[in-house]
């Protein structure tokens, strides 16, 4: 479309990463009415929440911009969440949203592929469905049809009900494993009642005394510097796949530092701590999504496949320890003995 992406900035407060409100004016005033439209997230992975999007929508209707720049709301998978519900809800009734995006295969447990556009103005959704008969798959829309019908109005609400039933439960089993590996889990909930992170930082930590609950859970300082944080993302990420190895899907594993380049036509954009929504996170990090569909059994073998993953990690990382240690000793021993070979050579020659 020809369009250029402009990055505005995010705030990190406590362990929360949420709308900088000034930034976004900055960038409204620098750019004035070359701007199309401002996208707000509802729905994301932790450690962010939902933007202020009712906040966003009052910016918006202020009288230098009313008219002029458009909002859309992506709201992926909080169509399952009634708190995103009423913030969107509160949006729409104080300022300007001109769209909302929801996922139907996120929301509705359908096939991926589909989207429900909703919009407070009927003229917008009669504009958006002209531009779409023939340029699209009907596939997505039977899928979501026959899912309805099957599930029911009742049957729908059953899968919320017991979706907010489990919350709790997966925030206990969560905490509990945090503790038993002197990690902790992040403070996002209730703004972000979905999407949940626990902290990562025993993994890259070379002691692996920590693990065994005795010592206290390592902060910002006990990383590595940056000479071995290169190291340290490697570690994570290897945490990733093993969990990627043994069916659990859905998690994301997110190093401290990483460093990412995105192409935008003939843009380039730098990004710092790629995958948290900001510069620079304090933690790594992994999430997991409490979400509508999941039952309590699969709730159970998650956190039972978590933490033999944990376990597994440890292991292998003990050995690996253990191996370089012994190299070092036999490298030692190495060099000690030349050493006195030498010496011995020396004492030698002194004696003719």
């Amino acid at each position: 479309a020809g369009l250029i992406p402009i990055i505005i900035p995010t705030l990190v407060i406590d362990d929360c990463v949420t709308t900088s409100l000034v930034a976004l004016r900055e960038q409204l005033t620098l750019y004035g009415n070359r701007v199309l439209a401002v996208i707000t997230t509802t729905s994301c992975f932790a450690p962010r929440i939902p933007d202020k999007v009712d906040e966003v929508a009052k910016l918006l209707q202020l009288p230098e911009f009313e008219g002029k720049v458009h909002h859309v709301i992506n709201n992926a998978y909080g169509l399952q969440c009634a708190k995103t519900v009423k913030l969107i809800n509160r949006a729409c009734a104080v300022g300007k949203v001109c769209a909302i995006v929801c996922s139907t295969d996120k929301n509705f447990m359908v096939p991926v592929g589909g989207a429900i556009i909703t919009s407070p103005s009927e003229t917008i959704i009669q504009n958006i469905g002209k531009l779409y008969p023939g340029r699209a798959n009907a596939s997505p829309i039977l899928d979501l049809f026959i899912t309805l019908l099957s599930m029911g109005l009742n049957g729908y609400q059953e899968l919320l009900t017991d979706r907010m039933r489990l919350v709790n439960r997966f925030q206990t089993k969560l905490t509990t494993l945090a503790t038993k590996y002197n990690e902790r889990v992040l403070v996002t909930y209730p703004w972000n009642s979905i999407s949940f992170g626990m902290t990562l930082h025993t993994l890259s930590d070379s002691d692996l005394s920590i693990t065994n609950g005795d010592g206290d859970t390592p902060t910002n300082d006990t990383i590595a510097s940056s000479a071995t944080k290169t190291k340290a993302q490697d570690e994570i990420s290897y945490f990733g796949s093993m969990l990627f190895t043994r069916c659990v899907s859905g998690t994301r594993v997110v190093p401290t530092n990483i460093h990412k380049t995105i192409a935008a036509g003939d843009v380039q954009y730098e990004f710092e701590g790629f995958g948290s929504s900001t510069d620079e996170y304090p933690h790594p990090y992994v999430t997991m999504a409490c979400a509508i569909g999941l039952p309590e059994s699969e709730l159970d073998d998650f956190f039972g496949r978590m933490e033999k993953c944990l376990k597994d990690f440890f292991v292998k990382k003990k050995k690996r320890l253990n191996k370089k240690e012994m190299e070092r000793q036999k490298k030692e021993i190495k060099e000690t003995l030349e050493k006195v070979t030498t010496i011995g050579k020396d004492v030698e020659s002194l004696q003719i």
